[in-house]
């Protein structure tokens, strides 16, 4: 029923397997083309269709249209400034003054707010596509898929690189250059006719002529640099996540003496960055010439332009000082016409940088989407039970009548390493009533055998069928703690609502602290002031593994599942606290299946696999 807690995983056929693979493919088609288009218009599909997102683009577009509309007013300050210096008007040279003063003013003003708009709207859409793809990655244990589970991953690299850094890039690019984008043919066409009225065909013909060789000349120099970028990204996440790795584990490198060797691995790493770099580098370089070649050369055009309706005799009639200031307002439109058009060229620097991180955040989109799919067929009966599963457990006392049970059928597994076969036909049964242990030497496929009952990984044939998993709970061997308080790593993950029966605050601080107190932990309370202060991330990583274990121990007696499944829960602390941890476990109706070498835990089944051809004994 619905309300069963209660899913059950098959084996998934080697057709199946190919096409789980095949879902995620490797990096494809990176470059200039309709793939880039389907996934830019994918990613701002995202943003559009919110409301704030639509009126900060439309605040954007107002400024960029102000801006262009006060720009045109500068830019025949200078004709009327010629005008009345050539008549020697004081009276208007001072009326002039003013007004060019005052459009100083106004421009400096609309040009800050459409960069504050700009940069506004940019931290906006970072927000949404950031959001959209968090909800995506933690959706259906995908996290797990993209950074365990390479067969699903596929060639995905650096998930978290491209859901920060890459969507801060994009955002921020795509903000600034947007509106310049779309207002670029009106204010063209607006200039084109400007030029038509004073110069004749051949100003809006020449410089549309001029504007499509370099396009298409522009076209060839972008095309290269686009997949660079991709690449440059990739290999600048490698480099960050080769830090961190040295970060997360700098004591076990220092006990090891092994500075050197990291000193080496991370030179390495860095020489492949700088060669991705130097090639970005390399292909810009001719499209920076050709940008620049197109705006210099647009300047001299711009004269050439003026020149031919001046040496043919249309403005014999004007005076010196009317010839002057036509000649500076023609002037200012034909370069302004070519501005516009050099402006589309010069974009193209920030396409680039679009491009390559459009692509990056879209293949990521697709993947988790593609696994969400994926992962949803393969767990349909899982997710019948998923608001049952979601709720925490309730606590020894009021377990369902007939509490979880774990029943394995004929299940296969192998090695996610080599693919070596490490579990042959397993058949067993795990339920509420019996203490159970796995034992067997390191690789014998312990630890798979939980992602196996968890759902992170298929079993190569059989079936896992758990009822009531709401009741169930894991210990993984690398205990996690989150952020925040106290009371928040106690709860977790269920961290905004208490255990049922515990809903007086004063009962479950009582408890609380007890837990702590049990487990050896009363310093960390005094150390935090309460239960409800927030520490930082920082705090938490000074606690030893020792720590870090036992505080994983007084969330489990917290919660109190009928069933807990422990990887090495002992690992890291004392046989004495071991076995008053153990008796709390049986006060609290809590029954134990422990993945164990040191402890016995008292079972009453003993599941040994020898990692050897898929040899296992029950007894």
């Amino acid at each position: 029923g619905t309300n069963s807690g209660s899913f059950e995983l098959h084996a998934v056929s080697a057709s199946r397997r190919s096409q789980r693979r095949s879902v995620l493919v490797a990096m494809r088609g990176v470059g200039f083309n309709s793939l880039l288009v389907k996934r830019f218009w994918s990613l701002c599909s995202l943003v559009v269709r919110d409301k704030k997102s639509a009126l900060l683009l439309a605040g954007l577009m107002f400024f960029a249209v102000t801006y262009e509309f006060v720009s045109y007013q500068m830019g025949l300050t200078n004709s009327r400034f010629y005008l009345v210096l050539g008549n020697k008007d004081q009276r208007g040279f001072w009326i002039q003054t003013a007004l060019g003063l005052s459009l100083v003013f106004a421009i400096s003003k609309v040009r800050a707010l459409r960069t504050f708009l700009a940069s506004t709207t940019g931290v906006h859409w970072r927000k949404i596509i950031t959001k959209n793809l968090q909800g995506l990655y933690f959706a259906d244990k995908n996290f797990y898929c993209v950074n365990v589970l390479k067969e699903l991953g596929g060639e995905l690299d650096n998930a978290d690189q491209r859901m920060t850094q890459d969507v801060d890039r994009f955002c921020r690019s795509l903000a600034d250059t947007l509106p310049a984008a779309l207002i670029a043919p009106f204010t063209t066409a607006y200039y084109n006719y400007q030029a038509y009225v004073a110069t004749g065909w051949i100003g809006p013909v020449s410089t549309l002529v001029f504007f499509v060789v370099f396009t298409i000349l522009n076209k060839f120099l972008l095309a290269p640099v686009v997949p660079r970028v991709y690449q440059q990204e990739r290999q600048e996440g490698q480099f960050r996540h080769a830090h961190a790795r040295v970060r997360d584990n700098t004591e076990s490198i220092a006990f090891l003496d092994g500075d050197p060797v990291e000193e080496a691995n991370m030179n390495a790493i860095l020489d492949d960055v700088v060669k991705a770099q130097q090639s970005v580098v390399n292909r810009q370089f001719p499209l920076a010439f050709g940008i620049h070649l197109f705006d210099y050369t647009g300047a001299i055009l711009s004269l050439l332009v003026i020149a031919v309706p001046i040496f043919s005799g249309v403005y014999d009639s004007l005076t010196p000082q009317e010839l002057a200031a036509l000649i500076s307002k023609n002037a200012f439109v034909s370069i302004y016409l070519i501005s516009c058009y050099s402006s589309l060229v010069d974009m193209s620097g920030s396409v680039a940088v679009i491009a390559g991180n459009a692509h990056r955040i879209a293949a990521l989109r697709e993947k988790l989407l593609a696994l969400s799919e994926e992962l949803r067929e393969l767990h349909a009966a899982e997710s019948s039970g998923d608001d049952e599963d979601k709720r925490p457990p309730e606590g020894g006392d009021g377990h369902d009548g007939d509490g979880p049970t774990i029943e394995l059928q004929d299940v296969t597994y192998s090695s996610p390493r080599d693919g070596n076969v490490l579990v042959d036909k397993l058949t067993w049964r795990i339920d509420g009533k019996r203490r159970a242990i796995i034992t067997g030497p390191n690789g014998s496929g312990k630890t798979t055998l939980f992602r196996v009952i968890k759902g992170l990984r298929n079993a190569d044939s059989g079936s896992v069928r758990v009822t009531n998993s709401h009741s169930l709970a894991f210990f993984p061997q690398q205990p996690w703690l989150t952020v925040g308080s106290l009371r928040k790593q106690l709860r977790y993950p269920f961290i905004e609502q208490c255990r049922v029966g515990l809903e007086d605050g004063d009962a479950e601080d009582a408890e609380m602290i007890s837990l702590l107190e049990l487990t050896g932990l009363g310093n960390l309370l005094k150390s935090a002031n309460d239960l409800d202060s927030d520490m930082d991330a920082a705090w938490y990583d000074t606690l030893s593994p020792g720590e870090r274990q036992r505080l994983s121990w007084a969330r489990l007696l917290y919660f109190r599942p009928t069933i807990a499944l422990l990887d090495e829960a002992t690992a890291s602390i004392d046989v004495e606290l071991a076995e008053k941890l153990a008796d709390e476990c049986v006060n609290r109706g809590i029954n134990i299946v422990a993945i164990s070498h040191k402890h016995s835990w008292n079972a009453e089944s003993v599941l040994e696999l020898r990692g050897t051809d898929g040899y296992w004994t029950v007894s």
